[in-house]
């Protein structure tokens, strides 16, 4: 049976920010600081606290699934919150309990990739598309090797997976085509150098396209004791990775996403920290800024689990404490206008 409509923002012990949040708060940049540091806006909250789930803007439409809710570590909620009414509402349940899965959209439909059955572990291969016309979901090809915390992003109406983790951070990157329901591997992700040896072995990154090239940046290697802040730059035509300038802030669980001209990456975790901490890259000048920091600093929002609508990034749920003991149901909005 579907649990009431916003049964979870009646539990206080779910919603309210536990005091160690205070004392674990990470705000600042060591980037320059933006002339337009942008601004925060609340937005409705969600019907469920959530983290370590599946987001994805899909026709105006932003789609929140799977990850821990509810003091559950495999949730199957599916909310979906409409921009234009201001309203949240539940349609059909993801149909395969767990964490850490991946979303990308392509037209009316939306994609699922992998994720974890328990607590940041036990991969699974399962793959799911929901159709939104239909309010329903179906099995699609499984990928090959299982795996969680994978980002999937579309180029080019395919869906690069890229990274993730089985036992330990990978540095996979396939592409499903969802014409033909299947998936091609392609080189190990990033590479290596001399001096990044395991440049392409990373999870919890925060993953843009710009210009028909997608960025790969900061995340982890096996835990958020190894963060990192590279970025990466995959272009297809050559099918080669190159550096651009590191973030400034190495942190894993950070979200990105590309709006005004900027990409922008913010929240994100490390031993004993949580991140609030917004930067801006501009792709022109290979340099970063530093703009206004989250107003409620959390990870758990898995690289893709923001939506850009318009000229606003809304970022819903995530944790206000490290790891997955705490969820939010909070849900703001960034804007640069």
């Amino acid at each position: 049976m579907t649990a009431p409509l916003f049964q979870g923002l009646f539990d206080k012990s779910i919603t309210d920010i536990p005091a160690a949040a205070d004392k674990q708060r990470y705000m600042t940049s060591v980037a320059p600081a933006a002339k337009n540091q942008g601004r925060w806006i609340e937005q409705p909250r969600l019907p469920h606290p959530v983290g370590e789930m599946g987001v994805t803007e899909c026709q105006g439409r932003i789609h929140v699934f799977g990850g821990y809710s509810n003091r559950r570590v495999d949730g199957n909620y599916h909310q979906v919150f409409d921009p234009a009414s201001g309203e949240w509402s539940l349609k059909a349940e993801f149909p395969h309990r767990c964490n850490h899965n991946s979303a990308a959209a392509i037209g009316g439909r939306i994609y699922s990739f992998g994720g974890f059955v328990e607590q940041n572990r036990c991969p699974h291969s399962k793959c799911f598309v929901y159709d939104t016309a239909s309010d329903t979901w179906e099995s699609i090809a499984p990928i090959s090797r299982p795996r969680g915390a994978i980002f999937a992003i579309v180029l080019n109406d395919r869906i690069h997976l890229l990274g993730g983790r089985d036992v330990r951070s990978v540095e996979w990157h396939e592409v499903y085509d969802p014409e033909t329901d299947s998936y091609t591997d392609l080189g190990p992700m990033m590479g290596s150098t001399k001096t990044q040896p395991y440049a392409g072995q990373r999870d919890h990154m925060g993953v843009v396209v710009v210009d028909g090239k997608i960025h790969a940046i900061g995340g982890r290697m096996d835990s958020y004791d190894f963060n990192t802040g590279l970025h990466g730059v995959y272009d297809p035509q050559s099918d080669s990775w190159s550096f651009r300038a590191p973030l400034p802030v190495p942190r894993s669980g950070p979200s990105a996403a590309y709006v005004n001209g900027r990409i922008v990456v913010f929240g994100g975790e490390a031993t004993g920290k949580v991140f609030g901490t917004n930067e801006a890259y501009d792709p022109e000048t290979d340099s970063w800024e530093a703009l206004a920091p989250m107003p409620v600093p959390r990870h758990g929002l898995h690289g893709a689990t923001v939506a850009v609508i318009g000229d606003m990034v809304h970022v819903p749920g995530g944790g206000p404490v490290p790891g997955g003991s705490v969820q939010g149901a909070y849900h703001d909005a960034f804007t640069l206008a």
